[in-house]
């Protein structure tokens, strides 16, 4: 494996609210999924602290109910399995390793998943960084415990996390390094299991469908009545409507980052998830950021990165690379939206 690298008593009011919409645009955005797909099936569950949504338009020997039901079990199974990996176990342990200063044995997934995301970091100039995972922990709004760093602490956890290094030992160990650094994978991770559940779906049989975790969706195959997928894009300020429908080619996949999702107010400023590595404070450039990529993986990662960079350096940068890119920020005149040519050649009137 390659070696990895890369350089308070106020008032709060705390909500999550990424996954939280209303029960109309949900019904909206799977009917723009859905079309007129002869039965297709719906599937939701709570996983990844947010709603996952399985759609299955069409299957192997047509529609036998319990196969595709099975079907979407095992793809929520996968997806559990992913969580585990890039939450609450394998990635949990890397991460006491370094707190310990000892090196530790890790899997040949969770390594590439990491490998991907310093590669992605570096192609974004580090606007999107896994090695976020001190300053997410001391802002605490991923854990539904948001607090407000003092100034000096948030100084000094952008440097720990400019200056993590993770690589492999001899022994096939892995050193994650300065002490008490830490990887943060969740501008990744979600997205590789939306890709993880499509390619279980397909394993069992399932020829066209869509898979939706807040945010982050990819569809595959092609409906059964021959549209094509149909997908909004949430307005982040009003989430009964859509900034924009898309047409969306298969297979791809989209996702959307917002300062909607996660955040709190201290004396009506709102501080959200989505972190600045310059500055270690939320990103202020945009209030949300939609990426169009061939997996759910790189959209996850790339929308965040856009969100970062805000639309001047976003939408250029997204044509430049060949990703659609829509960023949304705010004037003293309203909601300004900025999309690049790529975008708008995928989005629809209707």
């Amino acid at each position: 494996m390659p070696r990895l690298e890369t350089i308070n008593g106020s008032r709060v009011v705390s909500r999550t609210r990424g996954f939280r919409l209303t029960t109309l645009s949900l019904l909206i955005a799977l009917f723009l999924l859905a079309g007129c797909s002869p039965s297709p099936r719906t599937y939701g569950r709570s996983m990844m602290g947010t709603e996952v949504v399985i759609t299955i338009h069409s299957g192997e020997g047509g529609f036998t109910g319990r196969k595709w039901e099975a079907a979407a079990d095992s793809a929520f199974a996968e997806i559990a399995r992913i969580e585990r990996l890039a939450w609450s176990g394998e990635l949990a342990t890397l991460n006491d390793s370094a707190a310990a200063g000892s090196p530790v044995k890790i899997s040949d997934e969770l390594y590439g998943l990491i490998d991907h995301a310093f590669e992605i970091s570096e192609t974004t100039g580090e606007a999107f960084t896994p090695t976020l995972g001190p300053l997410v922990n001391a802002w605490g709004i991923a854990f539904g415990k948001p607090r407000l760093p003092r100034p000096g602490e948030i100084d000094t956890l952008v440097y720990r996390a400019r200056h993590t290094v993770l690589t492999e030992t001899n022994g096939g160990l892995v050193w994650l390094r300065p002490r008490n650094a830490a990887i943060e994978l969740g501008g990744i991770a979600k997205g590789y299991a939306v890709d993880r559940a499509v390619e279980v779906l397909q394993q069992e049989g399932m020829t066209a469908g869509m898979v939706w975790a807040g945010g982050d969706l990819r569809v595959f195959g092609s409906k059964p009545d021959g549209k094509p997928w149909r997908i909004g894009v949430r307005h982040p300020r009003n989430p009964s409507e859509f900034l924009a429908v898309i047409e969306l080619p298969e297979p791809m996949a989209v996702a959307t980052s917002g300062d909607y999702e996660r955040f709190f107010e201290v004396d009506g400023v709102r501080y959200h998830h989505i972190l600045d590595p310059e500055t270690g404070y939320p990103a202020r450039k945009s209030v949300s950021s939609t990426a169009v990529a061939g997996t759910c993986m790189d959209a996850d990662a790339f929308a965040t990165a856009f969100f970062v960079m805000g639309p001047e350096w976003a939408v250029p940068f997204g044509e430049e690379i060949g990703l659609p890119v829509l960023v949304a920020s705010e004037s003293d005149t309203g909601l300004v939206i900025d999309e690049n040519d790529r975008f708008r050649e995928i989005a629809t009137e209707n």
